[in-house]
């Protein structure tokens, strides 16, 4: 039986939807800007001995960047890594139970690793640390991290107003 989302569940799932849509558009501009640099730092390189010193500290960067902004939408789609085997095995009336158990598991792995990433990223704003080859403010790349792992956490929050979390899924042979 399908139940109705509410109205901010409804809000929540499409502001969420629209976040990680974004963010996979964002990784999937960070891998072509890194695929074009590379390309064009080994044309540099070899036709014309002449590389970009800028070009590995750029890609380090924007790679880091596409991880964390890509990692937002795998979070949202439930796309990621995780074993689920408990939940599929356990009674439908403990589904939920576990699945509140797991996401606050989840954001208290976080919670600290934000804090820390926080800190991190306000010291380098603070000392203004740069970067070697392009001077780069490093409180810029480095702030994705905690950006990134909070909306992690708000979306898994998210998820437990989503009544179609917990409906039981069918495989790709009908089985619960």
């Amino acid at each position: 039986m399908q139940s109705k989302p509410s109205r901010l569940a409804a809000s929540l799932h499409w502001l969420a939807t629209r976040i990680a849509n974004i963010g996979l558009a964002l990784a999937a501009a960070a891998l072509l800007f890194v695929v074009a640099v590379n390309a064009a730092n080994i044309v540099g390189r070899y036709l014309f001995r002449s590389p970009f010193p800028w070009a590995e500290e750029s890609m380090l960067f924007v790679m880091i960047f596409g991880v964390y902004v890509g990692a937002i939408s795998v979070a949202w789609q439930q796309a990621h890594i995780r074993i689920d085997a408990f939940l599929k095995l356990a009674p439908v009336s403990w589904r939920r139970p576990l699945h509140i158990f797991s996401t606050l598991v989840l954001v208290g792995i976080l919670v600290p690793v934000v804090a820390g990433s926080f800190h991190v990223v306000t010291l380098l704003f603070q000392f203004d640390q740069r970067s070697d080859a392009l001077q780069f403010p490093m409180w810029i790349p480095q702030g994705v991290v905690p950006v990134s792992l909070t909306l992690i956490m708000l979306f898994a929050l998210a998820r437990l107003f989503d009544p179609k979390a917990l409906e039981p899924t069918l495989d790709e042979h009908g089985y619960d």
